[in-house]
């Protein structure tokens, strides 16, 4: 007897496999391409919302003091008056301010970067007793609201001996009181540029301080010659966020110092918004003008931002 067997036909199961694979595979990309829509435009408003406000600070800036009184406001000026910036920048004492503010902000970014990377490798890389119980209140720290710290840093630094007149004792004199150095102090070493380091130099292989080690280094020479040049994303993305800190800051400067010799650009904007003679174009053209140079900043260290950020926060 014989068996015959019945295969089915390479023509049948090339006909079957399409309408099993094809229509589902269409369909997920099209869900796909659907969801990527939505999110792109879900994006592009939250973009447009949040830099609309800058966009009228600068519109603002460029129009007359007739149009701004205009309502509702125009985004595009009827007419270009570049003037106001020339205006702004002898209205407002501009360059006195602004070198206080590069002062402050450089010489805060400076000393918060250094301080903060010497701290971050002796807790990351260094082996000393009590070292997690002082880290433990270092990050203990980023939880103290900076506003209620502002009442004792103003009596610690009003009390410093032999400083502004002061005797031993920290007493009869104005202590770092309206000066440079006043504005300064309290900005450095702060608690989340310490956590941040700490968190960068953490994922550096010990391998590379062994081998230096064995070549005779000491701890500063492997600090400077070794982690110092690995940890460059992270001491820019410390760097931008401890000038924007101080660049920005108004509450400070307002309290530590009564000379207006000694105002930043903050102070300065605020002085003259308050004024009897403020108008509102060239308020904003003094506000488009102290922003420029935090835009120049990190527009010269975003390739070092976002991944200095990611990198320390993981660790």
């Amino acid at each position: 007897m014989t068996i015959s067997v019945v295969r089915p036909s390479t023509a049948t199961r090339t006909e079957d496999r399409p309408a099993a694979t094809g229509a589902p595979r269409s369909r997920w990309t099209s869900r796909r391409i659907r969801n990527v829509a939505v999110w792109y435009a879900v994006v592009a408003a939250i973009s447009i919302v949040a830099i609309y406000p800058f966009l009228m600070m600068i519109s603002t800036s460029l129009k007359s003091d007739a149009e701004t009184a205009e309502f509702p406001p125009s985004l595009i000026p009827e007419s270009w008056q570049w003037s106001n910036f020339l205006t702004a920048l002898s209205a407002t004492d501009f360059v006195r301010q602004l070198g206080n503010s590069l002062i402050y902000a450089v010489g805060s970014m400076i000393a918060n970067v250094v301080l903060c990377a010497l701290a971050g490798y002796a807790f990351a890389k260094m082996r000393f007793p009590g070292r997690t119980v002082i880290f433990a209140g270092v990050i203990a720290l980023l939880m103290v609201p900076a506003q209620s710290q502002i009442v004792p840093v103003f009596i610690v630094l009003q009390h410093i001996p032999l400083a502004g007149g002061n005797d031993l004792l920290g007493m009869g004199g104005s202590g770092l009181l309206n000066t440079y150095a006043g504005l300064i102090m309290p900005s450095v070493a702060t608690p989340l540029g310490i956590f941040l380091m700490r968190q960068f130099f953490a994922g550096v292989p010990d391998e590379y301080l062994e081998a230096a080690r064995l070549d005779g280094a000491s701890q500063l020479r492997i600090f400077a010659s070794i982690m110092v040049p690995l940890s460059t994303p992270a001491v820019a993305t410390l760097g931008i966020l401890s000038f924007q800190s101080a660049w920005n800051d108004f509450v400070w400067p307002l309290i530590l110092t009564t000379d207006t010799d000694l105002a930043t650009l903050q102070l300065g904007l605020q002085l003259y918004s308050s004024g009897q003679e403020s108008e509102t174009n060239i308020l904003m053209a003094a506000s488009t003008l102290t922003v420029i140079p935090m835009i120049i900043l990190f527009l010269a260290a975003q390739r070092y931002f976002v991944g200095g950020l990611a990198a320390g926060l993981k660790g």
